[in-house]
């Protein structure tokens, strides 16, 4: 198991974000997730989620890596739908599950966007850092990829020297 653990919210497993992704990690170690292929609802407020609701499954599985990327595409200058259920579910570690949701704390957040605007919409990386300094995690930053540009290999290997500066060797 590596210390890695990517997740993808793209609605494609093999769209533009996970091609993305691909580039990025060569010759890195990583675990991945795809929120495409994990049922779990959005969240509740009286939380009650049929017993095929996974969410409490695949979420633990965050608690066996030291840094956790999530990767979206930008729909509609936000997160993917699937990210933003994710992001809404946590709630269920910060009302019910406290004790599972202490355990973020001290891992660090990275964020890969994917678009094809010229840039990150204002505000984009906004719910990504105030969750990660309200659970107490340490968020790193992001990075976005135009798809519509794709950078060159020297562009490439430059993004990763520096997203992925908190791998030691």
């Amino acid at each position: 198991m590596s210390d890695i653990l990517i997740i993808n919210g793209s609605a494609r497993l093999n769209g533009n974000t996970q091609k993305f992704i691909g580039k990025l990690t060569e010759e890195i170690a990583f675990d991945q997730l795809n929120l495409l292929e994990h049922y779990f609802l959005p969240y509740n407020y009286e939380n009650h989620y049929p017993a095929e609701d996974r969410f409490e499954t695949f979420a633990k599985e965050i608690l066996y890596h030291k840094h956790i990327i999530l990767a979206t595409p930008v729909y509609w200058y936000a997160m993917s739908g699937r990210m933003k259920n994710l992001f809404d579910r946590l709630t269920d570690w910060v009302t019910l599950n406290k004790e599972v949701g202490r355990n973020l704390k001290g891992k660090t957040l990275h964020l890969i966007a994917v678009g094809t605007d010229a840039d990150l919409p204002d505000g984009f990386t906004t719910p990504f850092f105030m969750t990660a300094n309200y659970m107490e995690m340490d968020y790193k930053g992001y990075v976005y990829i135009n798809s519509d540009d794709t950078p060159t290999d020297e562009k490439l290997a430059e993004i990763r020297k520096s997203f992925f500066s908190f791998i030691t060797t």
